[in-house]
């Protein structure tokens, strides 16, 4: 079995502006064009049996539009294999309610991406919202590291995470792209061996081996998840590059599929 925590998609309508302004300003190749339906061929032809969407909202009045499609999405989970996350925008001032109704349409959590949305991952309004949600139950998942939209500014880095951990003491926090892509030296320094989960999504085969299997091999075994960033990595080649990693069978298993079955409880 394979799940593949960290994937992207857009409602059919704005699928192709998205994928073409997301290309343009980030410098980046889609290998699927953003649909569902592109992702599920993708999941089926390559072994992967369940992914999970992560929307990200960039404004505040985006957030309850994105989140019908991705309940849409997350209720058809059960057939196809694609499940979501809910979008959050820090700054939206329903996003208490906003993620009440997430939580009682069975969402099992939320991503955050601060570049896109302008705000620093330590501003209290996003350790606010963080919070509420935790309270609530769902899994945080947080964009962590540069996003090649916004080389200049990195608003959400290792050390700024490993800073509000303990106000999120009990979290379910994910941080994406091994805890910060492009901070790899400090995932070692700030969040190796800390309350956290990370995902292996647009890393492998990106930075130095070595330093990728240090990190994998020593952060909490149960807290480490598979994941491609898919359409801006290729999940065929993802996969292919995980296995080929020298861990142990039994650690694979773990960060294939098992430690994300025991985090999203959806099997």
């Amino acid at each position: 079995m394979v799940i593949d925590i960290h994937t992207h998609i857009f409602p059919p309508k704005l699928a192709p502006h998205a994928i073409k302004a997301l290309e343009n300003s980030a410098g980046a190749h889609a290998f699927l064009n953003g649909t569902k339906e592109d992702l599920i061929k993708s999941m089926r032809e390559n072994g992967i049996d369940i992914s999970v969407n992560m929307p990200v909202a960039s404004r505040a009045d985006q957030v309850h539009s994105i989140n019908n499609y991705s309940i849409e999405v997350n209720n058809q989970g059960d057939t196809t294999g694609l499940y979501s996350f809910g979008a959050c925008h820090p700054l939206n001032p329903d996003m208490k309610e906003e993620l009440k109704r997430l939580k009682s349409a069975g969402i099992k959590g939320i991503k955050i991406h601060p570049d896109f949305q302008g705000l620093y991952l330590d501003d209290e309004a996003v350790v606010r919202i963080m919070e509420y949600a935790a309270e609530l139950g769902l899994i945080i998942l947080i964009h962590c590291g540069m996003d090649p939209s916004f080389p200049d500014v990195h608003r959400s880095t290792p050390k700024r995470l490993a800073g509000i951990l303990p106000r999120l003491n009990g979290a379910k926090i994910i941080a994406a792209h091994m805890g910060g892509y492009g901070y790899m030296d400090d995932v070692e320094d700030c969040l190796v061996s800390k309350d956290v989960y990370i995902d292996t999504s647009f890393t492998i085969g990106k930075f130095d081996e070595k330093q990728i299997l240090r990190i994998l091999q020593n952060h909490n075994p149960d807290k480490i998840l598979f994941g491609t960033d898919s359409p801006w990595d290729d999940q065929k080649n993802a996969l292919k590059l995980f296995k080929e990693l020298p861990l142990s069978e039994e650690l694979k298993e773990k960060i294939l599929w098992k430690n994300s079955k025991n985090l999203l409880e959806i099997l």
